[in-house]
């Protein structure tokens, strides 16, 4: 009997998540009865698989497997992390690790690169943003959370690892041989181009980088009058991290971002509150592997700071907002996608990204930042040096 009503709680769970069900007196007589019957029937799902499945199924196991489907059902982002799963969670937020080296997601249901980190055993494969990991050692990702697979991904120094990639474009399947390493992120890159031009390569959004990237500036602001901001195949990294960045460039009381949950009155500001540190001409790049606190800071000098163009790709467009809900004493979790990131005008990121003010392919022998082989970072010079000045009645695909 105890076991009977334990089932019956959890499956009411279980559909509370789905249907939106509402405990509040106010809720309709018809969504109850609709409950009802949904619980009915997943009750009685449990029941024919735990009697007639080929093999036994331990309960637990059961129920896991019903909250992964469950989670990643909402959207990419959202998942059930079992205990050793949410462990690895908290590996990826550490400045060093043992893996390959690439943010992924789920999109469309197949495991994506957003990016790979750069210097990593997948950037030096050429592991490309938007590259669809079909299988990993010969098993399909096909249904795979997004933790999964990379937890499958990582490993030890040295060791390898086996994927097949499906790229846009490209004739048949790619397969690639990755030789894990120790992933070290430094964030903060600098050199100075021609016509005291700083170059500055932001590779992730960490604990360090805001305080790394000011320290840069201050060095070079007496013999650099401008300055080019790299964010390409940069994936994001910690909010607080794009928030304080974006005060570097923002006046005191400028919106930089806002959240919006799923009432009308769930919202969050985050505005600047000090005086900017740098000021002078900015050139922004971007492409499809700059995600999350990417798209935030560039959305906030965009929006704020009209002189700062942007060259490159359109953004990746992930802007959402996942809360690490701890569900379970064995340190099982969930992640939550709770709200929405907003740029200061208002755009939702998510799913749309931002498109650049100066847009341009890179070629196929493109090295990010070495400025012969970078035609992207030739255009953001040419911006900033005044000899390419895109008229703004003509639409940009018609100028290149």
């Amino acid at each position: 009997m105890k076991r009977k009503v334990t089932l019956w709680f959890v499956a009411f769970l279980f559909l509370s998540f789905i249907l939106g069900f509402n405990l509040e007196v106010s809720q309709a007589r018809k969504n109850e009865e609709e409950l009802y019957r949904q619980l009915e029937q997943f009750v009685k799902v449990i029941g024919i698989v735990k009697d007639q499945y080929v093999t036994s199924i331990d309960d637990k196991k059961l129920m896991s497997g019903a909250l992964k489907g469950l989670l990643s059902s909402l959207d990419p982002y959202s998942a059930y992390l079992e205990p050793e799963v949410a462990k690895e969670l908290q590996i990826e937020t550490q400045g060093e690790f043992e893996g390959v080296g690439m943010e992924i997601i789920l999109k469309d249901g197949i495991i994506t690169v957003v990016s790979p980190i750069e210097d990593s055993p997948a950037w030096k494969a050429g592991i490309k943003p938007f590259d669809k990991i079909i299988d990993i050692e010969g098993e399909s990702t096909k249904g795979m959370t997004t933790l999964e697979a990379a937890k499958k991904l990582r490993g030890k120094k040295g060791t390898t690892v086996n994927i097949s990639v499906f790229r846009e474009k490209s004739p048949k399947l790619l397969k690639i041989t990755l030789t894990r390493g120790t992933i070290k992120i430094k964030s903060v890159k600098t050199k100075i181009l021609d016509n005291h031009i700083l170059y500055v390569r932001l590779s992730e959004f960490q604990e360090r980088s805001a305080a790394d990237l000011e320290a840069a500036l201050n060095a070079n602001s007496a013999t650099c009058d401008s300055l080019i901001l790299d964010l390409r195949n940069n994936p994001g990294g910690l909010l607080s991290s794009a928030i304080d960045i974006s005060q570097i460039f923002l006046e005191p009381k400028k919106l930089i971002v806002y959240t919006q949950g799923r009432k009308a009155d769930d919202k969050k500001y985050y505005f600047s509150h000090r005086k900017p540190v740098w000021a002078k001409p900015t050139v922004i790049l971007i492409n499809g592997g700059s995600a999350s606190a990417s798209e935030i800071l560039t959305g906030a000098i965009k929006d704020n700071v009209p002189s700062v163009k942007t060259v490159g790709q359109k953004s990746f467009g992930k802007g959402s907002v996942q809360n690490l809900i701890n569900i379970g004493e064995d340190g099982a979790s969930i992640k939550l996608t709770i709200a929405y990131y907003y740029t200061p005008s208002g755009v939702r990121i998510d799913g749309k990204g931002i498109e650049p003010d100066i847009a341009i392919e890179p070629n196929e022998e493109t090295e990010y930042g070495v400025l012969e082989k970078d035609i992207q970072l030739q255009k953001a010079l040419e911006a900033l040096t005044g000899d390419f000045l895109p008229d703004p009645a003509i639409p940009i695909a018609a100028q290149q």
